[in-house]
């Protein structure tokens, strides 16, 4: 399997310089073509909806109150799911079975962290100023992706068809793209450095007009609530792709959403999510079978983070 996944083995242990942010590409950088992901700008249609009722979770995991700050989430195997916090460098094993949290494990120093993922039995954590760090069970390595702070790398998963990471930016998103979109870019499995046009494109209008509450949140589960503002952009806050379709879901916390891409990008679905459930959505998880777990923050209300299951509809 790990010969398979990045030929983990065989990588090298230097980190080169990290590239500078969209403000400061240079002048190649800025020349690059880029192949922008044309989206529909109109609602999709009712079969494109998303299989899950982000309302009804199947099953809630209240999380202990080191993990108020929860930041990203992946499965590590049926029993348990393993957590970051955007504070310190510690990997926290949940048990499903026993809503508790059995291992804490330090991978590094204090740092904001934002997402994790598996692939074999490494882990590979991000940081917000696009450093990437593989903790193998024995040390950490550490990688320069290229994308940097401006573009604040928050969201991270593993493409099991490529076999490689996709990286979400939440601020700029770099390769010459406006501000009006966000961009999803993969990492070359080899040196982990993202690749310079980026795998998809959101387009922030887009999916506004896709949303069907998307100048009015969701209020007390699927009760219409006041209006947010939700206009004000899309920031990817976590980036999963589901097992079976190979759609791409993403998070923003910021605007407590999630959309829906298919394999080539088109925008699929979008969709508010209920602020009482989801006071700051960080972490997207799926199963094999296509369960998908969806972490939170603590919000206001609450001082503890939360993590819920959700199963697809119909099935």
């Amino acid at each position: 399997m790990k010969n398979l996944l990045f030929s983990l083995l065989m990588l090298p242990t230097g980190c080169s310089s990290p590239a500078t942010g969209a403000a400061d590409s240079t002048a190649a950088e800025a020349a690059l073509p880029v192949q922008t992901v044309s989206q529909r700008t109109a609602p999709p249609a009712p079969t494109a909806a998303m299989a899950y009722d982000f309302t009804r979770p199947a099953a809630t995991y209240a999380m202990p109150a080191e993990l108020a700050e929860l930041s990203g989430i992946a499965l590590a195997g049926s029993t348990h799911i393993t957590g970051i916090e955007d504070e310190t460098g510690n990997l926290y094993e949940f048990n499903l079975s026993t809503q508790k949290v059995d291992r804490v494990i330090p991978f590094g120093g204090s740092g904001d962290y934002e997402d994790v993922a598996r692939v074999g039995s490494d882990w590979f954590i991000m940081r917000s100023d696009g450093k990437l760090f593989r903790y193998s069970g024995s040390q950490t390595q550490e990688y320069e992706t290229g994308l940097s702070f401006a573009n604040e790398t928050e969201g991270l998963t593993y493409d099991a068809a490529s076999k490689t990471l996709l990286v979400a930016c939440k601020d700029e998103p770099g390769a010459g793209l406006s501000f009006g979109q966000r961009a999803i870019y993969r990492l070359n499995p080899e040196t982990f450095k993202a690749e310079a046009k980026p795998a998809y494109v959101l387009d922030v209008e887009a999916i506004r007009g896709s949303s069907p509450v998307a100048e009015s949140s969701a209020g007390e589960s699927g009760k219409k609530g006041k209006k947010k503002g939700s206009g004000k952009g899309f920031s990817p806050s976590a980036v999963a792709v589901h097992p079976v379709t190979g759609h791409v879901f993403v998070l923003s916390a910021k605007q407590n959403g999630i959309v829906e891409l298919d394999k080539n990008g088109q925008l699929l679905a979008a969709q508010s999510l209920p602020v009482d459930l989801f006071p700051q959505a960080e972490g997207l998880a799926f199963t094999p079978s296509g369960d998908l777990y969806v972490a939170t923050e603590a919000g206001k209300k609450s001082s503890q983070a939360t993590i819920y299951l959700f199963r697809p509809q119909g099935l």
